[in-house]
């Protein structure tokens, strides 16, 4: 018998091991701006059984910052197709401003994302990628 109860606790303590390794449901990331105006991500969505939000957030460090500014996204693919899109970037609407939401990729895996952008006062550009089970 006490046999069976040590086994059941390694099985409790390995389930919960594998519960605390599980991916985190948004994952942020952001990039300062080195002067070049572009911001670099990777974005994760190798899941097939889930759905993704993007969303920007920005930091505008001026007196003279502009309520918004255009911003031209290109999203590559795993498999190195590259798609793009301009874009308006309302920085007096939000913090965080979607971009796009329940997105199912075309492929599963890790994308890249530039955005560029300039504006008076940009200090940088974040990415939130939250996965929808």
């Amino acid at each position: 018998m006490r046999h069976n109860g040590l086994f059941l606790s390694w099985i409790l303590v390995l389930l919960l091991g594998a519960v605390s390794c599980a991916r985190p449901d948004s994952v942020e990331q952001y990039v300062f701006d080195d002067g070049n105006g572009q911001f670099d991500f990777q974005v994760d969505m190798s899941d097939s059984l889930c759905v993704y939000d993007l969303s920007f957030y920005t930091r505008l460090e001026s007196r003279l910052s502009p309520p918004g500014f255009p911003v031209r996204v290109y999203l590559t693919s795993p498999s190195g197709v590259t798609y793009s899109e301009s874009l308006f970037y309302d920085a007096s609407a939000s913090l965080v401003v979607p971009y796009r939401t329940d997105l199912q990729p075309v492929e599963y895996g890790i994308w890249s994302l530039s955005v560029r952008a300039r504006a008076e006062g940009l200090k940088g550009m974040g990415l939130i990628c939250t996965m929808k089970r």
